[in-house]
């Protein structure tokens, strides 16, 4: 008889928890194509999800949520009465938002993709960072694993929250293998007629994203390459509004191009068509930008934090994080090395072929099979 195990989804809003979104739920795809035959998935999650994800329906089991999730209050409660309740009878529940409610009949395994709320606490309100300093311990000392998406993370877990080596599990980031030289010919050039010669960042605006260090490198770089773009994509974060008054302060409008969410399709053309994606992040428990770049070709910049080098390896240029200068820097190298432009193109493609979908299914199938009471 399949062991059950239930997944708590009800902390996923679309559009608003950034990578993470992607990060859970590739690995699902990925442990549905696996289709484990001593495991069987059950989803716990609000319809605003599958709206967006209408795919997890044929997929999994789902259970969803009857009320709105979208207050954080609302999502609290919910885990500790509704799915306390429906998931009393599973074997193990897999907690995907970095904490274990407090009232939790059944083992669980829990991820926490990272520490940033102990690592930079300043980028949080202080109810929160009151709340995840009892909830953070609680867990840890309660999951019988906790998985990461990376060593970076891994470590920041054992050291900070004091958790034994083995009971931490790291799960990387899997991505579906694309051929990089396969480029929709239009959808090219429609971005080439929009944008012209353009740096890609696709992030929501975090602060920790320094969206502000890209705005001030393409400043620097106004009067060398008059035609450059930036092209910025992702939903609205807390710095929007001070971005795009950052934007108008440089009188930058015309050259940085704030899209907002868009189509995995429209994100993927927009990849394949810039100069290289600019990721200056001062933090990141993974960093999957950096990967889906590197997949597609896209050569990439990035910055030296957390666990971005154990991503990006030497597949990258990679400088001191909140250095908008160095930052300039390497864009100009993309912008007038040819050759480096298709060395680091091809060093990431094969960079990108350690994260596949399969190793990554089987980390967390190994992972649920492990914690199994």
């Amino acid at each position: 008889m399949n062991a059950v195990i239930g997944v708590n989804l009800l902390w996923l809003i679309p559009g608003v928890v950034g990578g993470s979104e992607e990060y859970i739920l590739r690995l699902l795809r990925a442990v549905d194509r696996l289709d484990p035959e001593d495991l069987w998935l059950r989803l716990y999650a609000q319809p605003e999800l599958v709206e967006a994800h209408p795919d997890l329906l044929d997929r999994f089991e789902m259970k969803l949520c009857p009320v709105n999730l979208r207050r954080k209050s609302a999502r609290i409660l919910a885990e500790h009465s509704w799915l306390a309740r429906v998931s009393r009878g599973d074997d193990l529940v897999h907690h995907g938002g970095g904490v274990i409610p407090a009232i939790s009949p059944t083992p669980a395994v829990v991820t926490i993709h990272d520490l940033q709320p102990l690592d930079l606490p300043e980028n949080f309100e202080s109810s929160r960072g009151r709340w995840l300093d009892i909830m953070l311990p609680r867990t840890a000392k309660s999951a019988r694993a906790i998985l990461c998406p990376s060593e970076f993370t891994a470590g920041r877990v054992r050291k900070l929250l004091d958790v034994e080596a083995e009971r931490v599990v790291v799960v990387p980031h899997g991505h579906e293998l694309v051929e990089p030289g396969v480029l929709d010919e239009v959808s090219h050039q429609q971005n080439l007629d929009r944008f012209g010669r353009y740096f890609l960042f696709p992030s929501i605006t975090y602060a920790h994203k320094r969206h502000i260090d890209l705005v001030h490198a393409l400043d620097m770089l106004r009067d060398r390459f008059p035609d450059l773009q930036v092209v910025m994509t992702g939903g609205v974060g807390p710095r929007t509004d001070a971005i795009a008054n950052r934007i108008t302060q440089l009188d930058l409008e015309d050259r940085c191009h704030v899209l907002g969410r868009v189509s995995e399709n429209l994100l993927d053309s927009l990849y394949r068509s810039a100069a290289a994606l600019v990721f200056p992040s001062a933090y990141e428990g993974f960093g999957n930008p950096t990967l889906e770049a590197m997949a597609r070709g896209c050569p990439v910049i990035s910055t030296t934090a957390a666990s971005i080098p154990e991503v990006v390896g030497d597949a990258g240029l990679l400088v001191e994080p909140s250095n908008a200068r160095d930052l300039a820097e390497a864009m100009t190298r993309i912008l007038t090395e040819p050759d480096l432009v298709v060395s680091l193109g091809e060093l990431g493609v094969e960079r990108s072929k350690q994260f596949g979908w399969r190793s990554a299914g089987e980390a967390l199938v190994g992972a649920y099979r492990d914690a199994l009471p």
